[in-house]
């Protein structure tokens, strides 16, 4: 799986992120999957727009839309309140970026719901103010889910293989300060509809209500749990909730992590760097380096990760 890769040139979040909105971007995507394959592996693009987030976007274009005009006390800009049909294009982006993760050869799409972008946005009530098709009650702030997963659906029938994948990621509950954007009880009936749209998988983003969601779906899709895997056992415990298991940190240290327990070899894996050697095996990147050596410490780093400060 990609990281947030943008749909659309008002939704970056990031610097240096992966966008997909234009058709330029197609040969190094193109060479990205068949990196990501080349031992036997599904590649799938992780698709997003930032909304009211979009920070990079707005540095870029002087502009950042959303469902509504909220003034987030986090943001240093005003958000542009899209009109229907702005709302629509947006749609029509998630599509058009569909097409291009199937050109470039990659077996899925990803649709990033979560962590406050575009599409958790219009299913918030502190975002999304809007009396229309788009907001006004719960089910209504649904809708732009909905419109985007079956736009992709379109494209999908259309343009790619049968075992095509599709999958939506969510965050469970969006609470604030002094309001609450969503409960888990919203979620619920969220996790209940997707369950009904043929999606191939919901995936959460955190360990939270893993019982309660596994039973609204109750088999009609597969779940990936996320568990903050550290090692082996803690894989199997997450197991219990989801059919599949979400990892980061634990892959990227130990990038044959279920090979080796598929070849009987759990004594082997890796849970944490241990040597400058290993640290350098690992050949990250320098930015993701820099990354998670943040030295005011914000940022959630591997253990072991001091190694890599003798390789900058």
């Amino acid at each position: 799986m990609t990281g947030a890769t943008s749909v659309s040139k008002l939704g970056e979040k990031f610097s240096y992120q992966m966008s997909i909105y234009d058709d330029r971007f197609i040969p190094g995507l193109t060479e990205l999957a068949k990196l990501i394959k080349r031992n036997g592996s599904k590649a799938l693009v992780q698709i997003y727009h930032a909304g009211a987030n979009s920070k990079v976007s707005y540095e870029k274009h002087g502009m950042a839309v959303g469902p509504s005009a909220v003034d987030f006390p986090y943001l240093p800009y005003e958000i542009t309140e899209l009109m229907d049909k702005g709302v629509w294009e947006i749609i029509d982006d998630f599509g058009e970026a569909t097409k291009r993760v199937i050109k470039a050869g990659f077996d899925g799409v990803e649709i990033h719901g979560a962590y406050s972008h575009i599409l958790q946005q219009f299913f918030s009530s502190y975002s999304n103010k809007r009396n229309d098709y788009w907001g006004g009650t719960l089910q209504k702030r649904m809708n732009f889910a909905l419109e985007v997963i079956k736009r992709i659906q379109e494209v999908a029938k259309e343009y790619a293989k049968d075992d095509f994948i599709m999958g939506y990621r969510l965050t469970q509950e969006e609470i604030h300060e002094h309001s609450v954007g969503y409960n888990i009880q919203d979620t619920l009936q969220f996790v209940d509809r997707l369950a009904d749209t043929n999606m191939d998988y919901i995936h959460v983003t955190s360990s939270d209500y893993g019982k309660q969601i596994k039973e609204v779906i109750h088999r009609r899709t597969a779940f990936i749990f996320v568990l903050h895997v550290f090692n082996v056992q803690d894989a199997v415990d997450g197991l219990q909730y989801g059919e599949m298991i979400s990892m980061s940190r634990q892959s990227l240290i130990e990038p044959d992590f279920a090979k080796k327990i598929k070849e009987g070899r759990e004594e082997d894996v890796a849970t944490e760097i241990t040597s400058p050697e290993m640290a350098k095996s690992i050949a990250f990147p320098p930015k993701m380096v820099d990354w998670l050596l943040d030295p005011k410490g914000k940022n959630p780093v591997p253990k072991g990760m001091g190694y890599f400060k003798e390789l900058v």
